[in-house]
């Protein structure tokens, strides 16, 4: 019986016991552990079990670490539920500093983040299921929730995210970010004094450094003066030659230029009258003439007189009376027959022709049964 009691309360111990998965390390506002049911405040020094919740107030800041040493940084508005090994972001931002070799798992609902020693920012909306990530150093497999083999790495510098709307929730290729979109993460963490500067700022201001350039009136470096003296040597004098060997330009004191311009210049040319014996042909329109005929020696520089034949009485009365119908109006006799048809009739008589009885051969044999029949009627 005493067995059974002590067993009993041996299994009870283990079962009510839990293990420690993170500590805090600082706090900044109201943040709270939810675990069994159970609300606790937490404080600097505060224990964080597994399988418990953290949810952080608008406007506070909660840094915590995990027996491997690795740093969370979480921001107001998030949720984050701590595992053994495993951190899950349900919904805000959060800075991750790893500086062990272990590997560790970060997870949000649709999506998965391997890392072993690095700094990154994850962060997940709850409204818009959309999860983003920006590696500020080391080197994380981001993959989908759901194909955790099909995963991307994503390097120092680099950016993705995993959204359903793109590509069926398979993660985007690391993009490098800007400058600019950097600050604006950034200041999601301003409530945390100790990431102002990190190895990331550093590298930035490295890069940028290489890429500035001094001013060329002032002398920064005061031994450059004397690596520039000491460098110093006699100058060289270069002699271009502008003609090829075994010409002669003359004269000396004309500068190639002008020499070379004067061979290439071209005379101007004159206005010279054509000359030629040709008559051009002249095209009369109009009225209706007859030029008078000519002799073969005709003076060409004289003018010549042209003659116009006026139309007679008759004709011009007969010009009067025709007058001539618009194109788009065809004769009258015509006009009158479509008026008098309907659409109807018009329509059939087209339909008609086109319809025959018989076929060609068959009228063609028809042709010539008629032919015997009149023959044979004329022989009888």
């Amino acid at each position: 019986m005493k067995y059974l009691i002590l067993l009993n309360c041996l299994l009870f111990s283990m079962s009510s016991y839990s293990k420690i998965v993170a500590r805090v390390i600082h706090v900044s506002g109201s943040a709270f552990s939810f675990y069994e049911k159970k609300a606790d405040g937490l404080k600097y020094g505060s224990k964080i079990k597994d399988l418990s919740e953290v949810m952080v107030e608008d406007g506070a800041a909660l840094s915590v670490v995990n027996p491997n040493g690795d740093v969370f940084h979480i921001n107001g508005g998030s949720l984050v539920k701590f595992y053994e090994g495993i951190v899950e972001l349900k919904n805000g931002h959060i800075w991750v500093k790893s500086k062990s070799k272990k590997r560790g798992l970060f997870n949000t609902p649709n999506s998965v983040g391997e890392y072993s020693e690095g700094e990154f920012i994850y962060s997940f909306d709850n409204i818009s299921a959309k999860t983003q990530l920006l590696v500020l150093t080391g080197e994380v497999k981001f993959s989908n929730a759901l194909e955790p083999r099909l995963y991307t790495k994503i390097k120092s510098g680099e950016f993705s995210l995993v959204d359903q709307k793109y590509e069926n929730g398979l993660p985007r290729p690391g993009t490098k970010v800007g400058l600019d979109s950097y600050k604006k993460m950034k200041q999601v963490f301003a409530n945390f004094e100790n990431l102002e500067s990190n190895k990331f700022d550093y590298m930035v201001a490295e890069g940028s450094s290489k890429v500035q350039r001094g001013i060329a009136s002032v002398n920064i470096n005061p031994s450059s003066e004397k690596k520039t003296k000491n460098l110093r040597k006699k100058g060289k004098v270069i002699r271009l030659k502008t003609v090829k060997a075994g010409t002669q330009r003359s004269p000396a004191s004309v500068s190639p230029v002008e020499y070379y311009k004067n061979m290439r210049k071209k005379e101007s040319r004159k206005f010279q009258p054509i000359k030629s014996n040709k008559v051009a042909p002249i095209n009369y329109y109009g009225e209706k003439f007859k030029p008078q005929k000519q002799s073969a020696a005709v003076d060409l520089s004289m003018p010549r007189k042209i003659t116009f034949k006026n139309k007679s009485k008759q004709e011009q009365t007969q010009s009067q009376d025709q007058k001539r119908a618009p194109a788009s109006i065809g004769s009258k006799t015509k006009l009158i027959q479509d008026l008098q048809r309907s659409g109807f009739e018009s329509s059939l008589n087209r339909e008609s022709k086109k319809i025959q009885r018989h076929s060609d051969e068959v009228n063609h044999l028809i042709d010539e049964l008629k032919t015997y029949k009149q023959d044979f009627q004329k022989s009888y």
